[in-house]
This record gives C-alpha cells, structure tokens and sequence, in this order.
C-alpha cells in the first residue's frame, strides 16, 4: 500500500471551479449601496477577503487529502469538516484516466480520475506519483502497441470534424474574446473573416457567402479541436490490461482492464469508407466515459488482428443474417423523396440565384445520402455464433460494425412499423451491458430469422 499526497495544482484548480463566488462583493455593492456599508466592507477589499477564505481553504483540504494506492484498492481521502472516502475495487470494472492539461503540465502535476461503471472520484498529483503508479498497473511490456501517427490523426480530424462540433467548440473563445474586445470588435472581425472575395466569382448573394464562410469557419475549428485531442494516439495491450494515451495540448492516458470492454466498434465515415480505413473504439461500462477510441485510420487486415487480440480467432460456426433487397427502398425511400424535391425546386426556380444555389448544394447533399443509404443495405448484417454477436448497420452517416459477447446482452428489443409488419420485416435493438449510451441497432430483417435467435428477452 503506498500513500501518496495532493499536488499543490489542486489549489488552482479548487479556485477555478469556485471562481463564481468572486460574485459576492458586487452582489454585496447592490444590496447595500444605500445604506454606506461599502465604506466598510469595500468592494475590492472583499474580493481580496473572499480570495483569501478559498485560497486558505483549498491549501487546508490540499494538505488533507491523499491518494492510498494498493494491489486490490484505489482510494481517495479528503474533506476538512465533512470527510470523504472513496474507495473503488481494482479487481472490478474501473478506468484510471491520467490527464495533463498545460498549466499542470507547467507546474509538474496531474489529475487524476478513478472510473467505474457506478460514479468517479478524482485526485491532483505529481508527475512522479504518476509514474509510480503506473509501473504498478503495467508492470511489464506490452505484448501489442498500435500507433496512429500524425497521417492517421490527421485523416481521422479530415473525416470526423464537422461545423457543429467546431462551433461548440468556439463558443467559449468567442464569449471570452468578446468580453475583452468588445462587440464592435468582435463583429469587425467576424465580417473580415468572410470569403465574399471568393465567392462573388460564382455568383453568390452576399447572405449565403457569409453563411457558408461561418460554416467554414466552424469546421476548421472542428477540425483543429479533433486533431488536438487525437494527435499521437497510442494504443497498449497488456496481459490484463489495456492503455491509450494522446494529446498534443492536453495529454491524458487511460488505463483499463478487460473486464471493462463491452463491445468493440469499428466505424467509416464516407471518407474512409472510400480509402477503406477504420476507426477504432472501446464501448466500455464506466461512466462518464462509456466510449474510447483506440486506433485511427487502421487498415482492414488490422482491425482483423485486433479483433483477434481481443476476442480470439474464430472457431465456431456462426449465422449471417442480412437485410433482404427487397428492402432496398426502405433504406433509401427518405433521401429519394429528398432529392426529388430539391430537384424540383431546383428546376422551379432557376431563375431565382438564392433558391436555385441553395436547392443545387441540397441536391447534392441528398445525392449522396441515397448512395450512402444504398450501400448501407449491402453493408449490413446480424452474425450469431455461441459467445459472439457481430452487428454490421449504419448510424448517421457512418457504417458501423459493432462486436460483443452474447453475455454481455442485457437486453434485446423487435420493433414493427405498420409497412414492416406488412412485409415481415423488424428492426432489432441490442443493448450492451448497463451502458445506456450503448444500443446497437439494425433495421429491415425478416421476423422469421430473427425469432430463431435464442435470447431470453426476444423469446
């Protein structure tokens, strides 16, 4: 059992999640404005009071809490008046999570975070209690080491950045930069970022151009946000255990056992679907965390090692069950009716720049969405053997392929709209383990198939 104290970087960090009680002096100058009270208790003598009440607080509990780390049980003490004292069992389903965002980094420390599939605990350390105790989780040398270099990062960003993560993204810094620049400022700069230069050479009205520069904008911070988080992924298989790390700004390592994976997901956007790379995730039964991606831009051959390293080579006899074609339309009856209107609006008002502009990039769009749904039907399939469950179906406008245990089915469910049960078709919802943001769906199947699979809560 070793014991390992608080960095002092918790202190900064305690004062940074309760920065909002600087508040209280100005809520204090409202209430009291009339009654000369300030002339006491200024507003800037009690920011320095307050300051001093949380500093002094976040040093007492800092020096209180410690880190108790052994074979079978990680442990968190803390607390001044109230203590805490959580414990996670090792030999249980739990994640280690070391993060090093750059002020810690600066100051040499680490953040810790303990999860498990019921709550997480955290803890501030130094760099070399991190190192310590990661000998004691992997004390010996991986038997498989996956690395995505900056190629596959970059392929990885390209593919799975979009204009709404980016802007999620930028909210934060464009609240910030508009409270120090100022509005005026901040509009001045977002009407410079425009691509109206551009754009007047084809032809488009002023609105749209600026749309589709915001748009841009958007996904270029999607983009740098992804590459940032995933740059130098790192995948390690242990005997009993497995770590990921990556990172460029803020770098995290993530040490699991293999008890914690439920499911093993390979997905394709339609970039990679078309230079035949995978991305690699864990579903795992902790939270918050209850996806890991391990591996980026891998390779067909790859991803069947993997697979192999995982769950075994496969010795059984397995069942295929697959979408019949004369489901096609079901697959593809929504982005048809789609791009038929487009085209009709398209065809409608060609004389109108904005309406026709806008219904020819929607045209295009929903192209692709029917060719994208057309190959879905191909793509997808139910494979049954004794121990495994292999669900091949589309999400979003990604193909998926998700592997599990037919132990780890905790619940499985068949829907029928009124056209499915016309036909005899069903859709079939899996879900894994006791992670509610894991449920592998497939759609279209003959009922007849699927009410032979042996499962308790189909039957």
């Amino acid at each position: 059992m070793k014991k390992y104290k608080f960095s002092k970087t918790y202190v900064a960090a305690f004062i940074y999640r309760v920065a909002f009680l600087l508040f209280v002096p100005v809520l204090q100058g409202i209430l009291f404005a009339k009654s000369g009270i300030q002339l006491l208790f200024t507003i800037y003598s009690t920011d320095v009071l307050v300051l001093g009440l949380l500093i002094s607080f976040a040093v007492i509990r800092c020096n209180k809490s410690e880190f108790i780390h052994s074979r079978s049980v990680a442990e968190i003490k803390g607390g001044i008046i109230f203590k805490t004292n959580e414990k996670t069992l090792k030999n249980k389903r739990c994640c280690f999570v070391f993060s090093n965002g750059f002020f810690l980094r600066l100051f040499g420390g680490c953040r810790l975070r303990i999860l498990s599939s019921n709550a997480y605990s955290t803890a501030y350390l130094r760099n070399k209690d991190k190192s310590e105790i990661l000998k004691d989780l992997m004390p010996y040398t991986p038997k498989k080491v996956i690395y995505s270099g900056i190629f596959r990062s970059l392929l990885m960003s390209l593919s799975f950045s979009n204009a709404l993560t980016g802007l999620l993204a930028a909210v934060p810094l464009i609240r910030r930069a508009s409270i120090v620049m100022g509005a005026r400022q901040t509009a001045l700069i977002l009407e410079g970022a425009s691509l109206e230069g551009l754009l007047k050479f084809t032809g488009l009205p002023p609105l749209l151009s600026r749309i589709s520069s915001v748009i841009f904008l958007c996904w270029v911070i999607g983009f740098a946000n992804e590459f940032f988080s995933e740059y130098g992924l790192r995948f390690q298989k242990y005997s009993a255990c497995f770590s990921v790390s990556k990172g460029l700004i803020t770098k995290t390592q993530a040490v699991f056992s293999e008890k914690s994976v439920r499911a093993l997901i390979f997905r394709q956007s339609l970039l990679m679907f078309l230079l035949g790379f995978y991305s690699v995730e864990f579903a795992l039964n902790i939270r918050p965390r209850r996806k890991l991606h391990i591996v980026s831009a891998a390779k067909r051959t790859d991803c069947e090692n993997l697979q192999e390293e995982i769950y075994g080579k496969k010795t059984e006899t397995s069942k295929l069950i697959c979408p019949p074609e004369s489901a096609l339309w079901s697959y593809t009856y929504l982005p048809f009716l789609c791009l038929a209107f487009s085209s009709f609006l398209l065809i409608l008002f060609s004389e109108n720049i904005l309406v026709k502009a806008a219904a020819g990039v929607c045209s295009g769009i929903f192209a692709v969405w029917f060719l994208f749904r057309f190959f879905a039907l191909f793509r997808s399939s139910l494979t049954i053997s004794k121990r495994l469950f292999e669900v091949k179906y589309f999400s979003g406008m990604n193909f998926t392929r998700v592997i599990f245990k037919t132990e780890d089915i905790v619940d499985a469910e068949i829907t029928q709209s009124f056209f499915q049960r016309i036909n005899g078709r069903c859709n079939v919802y899996f879900k894994i383990a006791n992670s509610k943001a894991l449920k592998v769906k497939i759609k279209h199947l003959n009922i007849d198939d699927i009410k032979q699979i042996k499962i308790p809560s189909l039957n």
